[in-house]
């Protein structure tokens, strides 16, 4: 025989946080968790129907844990952002808030979910357990309204079937030990952290692998919009995004002079996040080589307030720009990035605490580099990433320009180049050691571009660009 639980969510939204992870990762929890239904179903007794014999409620709940069968539908993830007040907020005077995200799963409403597990349950505590069942109201937080009933099979065309699985798995799942204690379903987050664990005890992480997965190859994914993904294969739904927009805590700051420090830092510690490799993230394919892409990874820029560049001004903003988009598990490396530190590799850059504030696509993220405009300014020192000394340099800067506007930008020749007259020794202009040390300072001027006809951005050229040098402005336009 065999207990199947269906839930359904009438408003389309599963409102959880897996456990061990932060809301502020944006990322909800994925098949719902064997482990949240007992906890729910526990609190549904306790609230709701405190009539029913305890001991049937126990044995019902002692014969669900375990790894049970899941069927659910296809899900995308989305999030909502609150400014929830702090202790010392007040009427009066200048409130106390604090962002957060209260991310959500996205699902059909016509199309529940499915839990089986394979047991032989007595008649009193089946019975019990059809009684709480149908008076669950919410799974998750409450935002997420359900609808539970035991049923007699798992039928429904248009599901996902998961399976507990060995070392090859698709994602991990929260269930709970056997023999089950019921003392702890009630632990709390708090008292979890507090015992210094990532999860409630008498719980357990297990590996489930889709039973019937669509899955793809990452390179016919991925052929005509930019970089393979990082693993050889890769789920068909998704999200991908091209901006990723970063806060920087406002004490203390690096200047915008030191971007391609701040720049590389980005990008190391969120390959370092990652949990394979990804050639969104480094530009890099697994066995270490350069992307033959057209520079469609990811480019870690510095952003300042005003419109006007100077190397003594903080940086106010980071953003994550990747024209090939990164999915969802590179957005959660990037999330799970807290602090970059240069140490001695660059005394004068200090810890800068970091953390996502937006993204999505690029022109919602960070619409001040899109444009579109007729003429952009640099914003960062250009260096071309070819050397030629037979050409005088200005000659040489707009050649390398042009070259890099039409072959890996895919926009048309500027109908003019105008290399400006602005120190730019103050702007650091090589990455950080043992790639390169201060020898490998590129020479590099400041840069006006104009087209006949105005183009859209984000505008990055020449060498280090991925780093933060050579971005380029809608001119008259601020960056922050």
């Amino acid at each position: 025989m065999a207990i199947v639980i269906r839930l359904e969510f009438p408003w389309g939204r599963y409102h959880a946080t897996q456990w061990g992870r932060n809301e502020n990762e944006g990322h909800p929890e994925w098949p719902p968790s064997p482990w949240r239904v007992l906890r729910a179903l526990f609190a549904t007794w306790k609230t709701r129907c405190p009539h029913l014999p305890a001991e049937d409620i126990e044995t019902a709940l002692r014969q669900l844990a375990g790894s049970p069968a899941l069927h659910t539908p296809v899900m995308r993830p989305a999030h909502l952002r609150h400014y929830m007040p702090q202790r010392d907020h007040r009427s009066i005077g200048k409130p106390s808030t604090m962002l957060t995200f209260d991310p959500f799963a996205v699902i059909d409403p016509q199309l529940p979910v499915f839990m089986e597990w394979n047991v032989d349950m007595p008649s009193g505590p089946a019975a019990a357990l059809v009684e709480i069942a149908s008076a669950l109201s919410y799974l998750g937080r409450s935002e997420s309204i359900c609808n539970a009933a035991l049923v007699d099979r798992a039928e429904c065309p248009g599901l996902v079937s998961w399976q507990p699985a060995g070392d090859l798995s698709d994602t991990e799942i929260l269930c709970a030990r056997k023999p089950l204690e019921l003392g702890n379903l009630i632990q709390t987050p708090g008292e979890t952290r507090k015992g210094r664990r990532l999860i409630p005890t008498g719980s357990h992480l297990v590996p489930y692998k889709k039973a019937d997965p669509a899955r793809v190859e990452a390179t016919s994914v991925r052929a005509k919009t930019g970089p393979a993904r990082s693993t050889t294969t890769t789920t068909s739904w998704l999200p991908e995004y091209t901006g990723v927009r970063l806060a920087v805590h406002p004490r203390p700051r690096p200047t915008i002079s030191d971007a391609v420090v701040v720049g590389d830092l980005l990008r190391q510690a969120a390959i370092d996040k990652h949990d394979a490799p990804s050639e969104a993230l480094s530009g890099k394919i697994p066995s270490g080589e350069r992307s033959s892409h057209k520079h469609q990874h990811a480019h870690y820029l510095s952003l300042i307030r005003g419109s006007q560049p100077d190397p003594s001004k903080p940086v106010d903003s980071l953003v994550v720009w990747a024209p090939g988009r990164i999915d969802s598990h590179e957005l959660t490396a990037l999330a799970r990035v807290k602090w970059l530190r240069a140490g001695r590799a660059a005394s004068r850059v200090p810890n800068l605490a970091i953390a996502v504030s937006a993204f999505g696509d690029i022109k919602d993220v960070a619409p001040e580099l899109v444009g579109p405009s007729s003429s952009w300014q640099s914003f960062t020192p250009f260096a071309p990433g070819r050397h030629n000394r037979k050409l005088p340099w200005n000659e040489h800067i707009r050649i390398e320009i042009e070259r890099e506007l039409t072959v890996y930008r895919d926009l048309p020749v500027p109908a003019s180049v105008e290399v400006l007259h602005a120190d730019t020794r103050r702007y650091r202009r090589y990455r950080l050691p043992p790639k390169e040390t201060m020898s490998d300072n590129r020479r590099a001027s400041m840069v006006q571009i104009q087209f006949a006809k105005p183009v859209e951005g984000p505008i990055a050229l020449g060498a280090l660009s991925h780093f933060g040098l050579g971005l380029f402005l809608p001119y008259g336009l601020s960056a922050g």
